[in-house]
């Protein structure tokens, strides 16, 4: 129950930090996108079950606040990173700080890859990313995901001491 809770609160700041940066800069969620980091995080830590169900309701509530006219793509996409990742994290040693802020950058690559997919296949337009705006997203997502999961371990191991 306690890691519902979080969960919730965690994708009520996506949401706050995804507002902020749709009246900072031009489209919204081209520049960083913390539903993300929520889903990279609840699957490195709690696996791929958590990972699953996290990307499905970060992804709703990013479809249902900042998405298109078709509900699902975010949701779909992010269900099938957090999966991967919570995969990967169960299998793979992937602690401190760069480990994490790789498996963010992985995960940046292969949601900007999946939504278009999925938009393609349901006959969906979207605005594609160039090259230099992908990456660029990618490195800003593991640069301020490895900063946010080092400062809540940090946070963690004080409040265990």
């Amino acid at each position: 129950m306690k890691r519902v809770v979080w969960t919730a609160a965690a994708i009520l700041g996506a949401v706050l930090v995804q507002t902020a940066l749709g009246y900072l800069f031009p489209g919204p969620g081209r520049v960083l996108d913390p539903f993300l980091l929520v889903v990279v995080y609840a699957a490195l830590v709690g696996g791929e079950t958590d990972g699953m169900l996290t990307g499905m309701a970060a992804g709703w509530v990013q479809d249902a606040l900042f998405g298109g006219r078709v509900l699902g793509l975010a949701a779909l996409s992010k269900l099938v990173v957090g999966f991967v990742a919570g995969l990967a994290g169960r299998r793979f040693l992937i602690s401190g700080a760069p480990a994490r802020a790789l498996a963010v950058l992985l995960a940046s690559l292969a949601d900007a890859l999946l939504v278009p997919w999925l938009a393609s296949v349901f006959s969906v337009e979207l605005l594609p990313l160039g090259l230099l705006e992908l990456l660029g997203r990618a490195f800003l997502n593991s640069l301020v995901g490895g900063v946010l999961f080092a400062l809540v371990e940090r946070r963690l191991e004080r409040r265990l001491s």
